[in-house]
């Protein structure tokens, strides 16, 4: 995988290079997501310390705000997480389905989303590895869970990196 700045297609701001591999093991890993959000829509408790993380309370020491909040924002938080690996997985889904790399162009919302998306994998990903601040090895997880981990950590930072390039040149355009 390859993240580039920019794009042929208008209103690209960049293209992610991607072999038919990456692309089915990121969305693998997408609906593996949208399917535990939607899961989570089930249940009013989280019983997955993994959703605990990846849909945290708002108000950690006021249980009945924290109440509240969820009872009035769940539904709609876990929408957009869910849109936000669904992007994911859509963009990827054809790379995913040939035996040939393509490059996918990204719009500053497609690229958001990736990143959010991304950050969600990792949250979960993370929680089953025993990962609890950054820096930590983790006390378990399958093997290769952590290159997965690295992987997405790799591509979210240089996704960010073409976001905020992406918005200088914004800001330096409007300036002018």
């Amino acid at each position: 995988m390859r993240i580039t700045e920019g794009h042929t297609d208008p209103g690209a701001i960049a293209t992610v290079h991607v072999e038919p591999e990456e692309a089915s093991i990121l969305v693998s890993l997408a609906d593996q997501l949208q399917a535990l959000l939607a899961e989570a829509l089930e249940s009013p408790i989280d019983d997955d310390s993994a959703v605990r993380r990846v849909l945290p309370d708002a108000y950690r020491h006021e249980p009945e705000l924290a109440e509240e909040w969820r009872r009035l924002s769940r539904r709609s938080l876990i929408d957009r997480k869910i849109g936000f690996a669904r992007t994911l997985s859509t963009a990827l889904a054809a790379v995913a389905a040939d035996d040939v790399a393509r490059s996918v162009p990204l719009t500053m919302d497609a690229a958001l989303d990736w990143v959010r998306g991304i950050g969600d994998l990792r949250l979960v990903i993370a929680d089953r590895m025993g990962i609890i601040v950054d820096g930590d090895e983790g006390a378990f997880g399958e093997p290769g869970l952590r290159d997965v981990y690295d992987w997405l950590a790799w591509m979210q930072d240089g996704l960010v990196q073409v976001l905020e390039a992406a918005e200088s040149t914004a800001a330096d355009g409007a300036g002018a």
